[in-house]
């Protein structure tokens, strides 16, 4: 089976990772104008074709994005052994998600309750009773539990799941060869699509019901075992070049099967509230999400390895950064919000100026970031000398 890429670089994937990360901005800047999907702030003009647009992309957006860690990590732990591995992606990983679960989540919380609940205290006021509550406060003689990761539980998952591939690795060195040699066979031609497909519909039916997506850890059965499958199959697939080859050749058809699962799914939905709350009343729905789901990842997948095998300067900058954009962007994002509301601007021009200056934010913070060493890594930040590009990664980084 010649199957192993001899290079280690893939240009693809770094693209990817940055597209990726940069669309969950985008698509997070959605959710301030969608009337509906659940979010900490909400601006004045909301609108429900917004919530239709965030559907082409929602069912796939974090699922991809734990697959392209797998892939990462398939090189990385080549490089470094499953100890190493681990060792260095607990470096990267812990630092951000204890600084932000510490400040900068309780930033977002506080301005959600200022906003939507009319919550009268000051910041620092604010902080103690957070933590001492066990991130329950109270407003107006009520108690109210507010999030405790927000959009950083992707880096709690993400090393959970490190952890599990590193002691995986140590105690069953033989089950990744067998693996590949599996999967290699069971997705040839037509079952690249087909099988990775039914697994999804079987998780949509059987889980999501019951489980819903907490995004709470100990709870979050379906979300792990979504989340989970993807890692472990970028995990394996990551240097098989025949099965990047087919998923190269599948791109068109993957993308006509997203593009009409997602109509179909906005069809059932019909803008009648929350998405999957309609869906949960609807059970014929849960096969559209999974088919979305997984032929949108054929296409982005395929078309990338098609397409996007180049260096670009620009590229390699925010690949070293855009772990930074990731951690910062959501509390930025929610200040901007809340400082513009106030001045009634129109609805186009409040969202350019909320992404401009979230984008400007995290900007600024990961350039100051990467000349503070350790601390620096309280964001997520490489060091690296001042407006100079990171230096080019042999493999995109396992975290985002």
């Amino acid at each position: 089976m010649q199957s192993v890429q001899t290079s280690i670089r893939r240009q693809d994937v770094d693209w990817l990772r940055v597209l990726l990360f940069g669309g969950l901005i985008a698509y997070h800047l959605g959710l301030l104008y969608a009337p509906w999907s659940p979010y900490a702030l909400k601006s004045a003009h909301t609108r429900a074709w917004v919530e239709g647009v965030l559907l082409a992309t929602h069912p796939w957006r974090m699922p991809i994005l734990f697959l392209i860690s797998g892939i990462a990590c398939r090189f990385a732990i080549g490089k470094l052994g499953a100890g190493r591995l681990l060792a260095t992606r607990t470096r990267q990983l812990l630092p951000p998600l204890l600084f932000g679960v510490a400040v900068l989540v309780p930033i977002q919380t506080y301005l959600s309750v200022v906003d939507n609940l009319g919550y009268q205290k000051h910041f620092l006021a604010y902080l103690p009773e957070l933590f001492l509550g066990g991130h329950t406060v109270s407003v107006n003689g009520r108690l109210v539990r507010l999030d405790t990761y927000a959009h950083l539980w992707f880096i709690l998952y993400l090393w959970a799941y490190v952890i599990v591939l590193a002691a995986a690795s140590r105690a069953a060195p033989r089950w990744l060869p067998w693996a590949e040699a599996r999967l290699e066979k069971l997705l040839d031609g037509p079952g690249m699509i087909a099988w990775p497909m039914a697994l999804l519909i079987a998780l949509r039916i059987a889980l999501y019901p019951r489980f819903g997506l907490t995004l709470g850890f100990v709870d979050d059965w379906y979300n792990h075992a979504l989340s989970l499958s993807m890692f472990l199959f970028g995990f394996v697939v990551a240097r098989n070049d025949r099965l990047w080859a087919r998923l190269e050749w599948l791109r068109w058809a993957a993308l006509i099967l997203a593009v009409a699962s997602w109509v179909g799914y906005a069809c059932l939905w019909g803008g009648h509230g929350a998405p999957e709350g309609v869906e949960k009343a609807k059970p014929f729905m849960h096969p559209l999400y999974a088919m979305e789901q997984w032929t949108a990842i054929v296409a982005v997948l395929g078309f990338g390895h098609r397409w996007l095998k180049r260096e670009s300067r620009a590229i390699r900058y925010l690949n070293g950064g855009i772990f930074t954009y990731y951690v910062i962007h959501q509390p930025a994002m929610l200040l901007v919000l809340h400082l513009v509301k106030p001045a009634g601007l129109h609805g186009g021009l409040e969202a350019l100026v909320v992404l401009g200056g979230t984008v400007t934010m995290c900007a600024l913070a990961y350039e100051g970031a990467r000349n503070l060493g350790w601390a620096g890594a309280l964001v997520g930040a490489r060091g690296g000398r001042r407006g100079a590009p990171a230096p080019a990664p042999r493999v995109a980084p396992a975290a985002g």
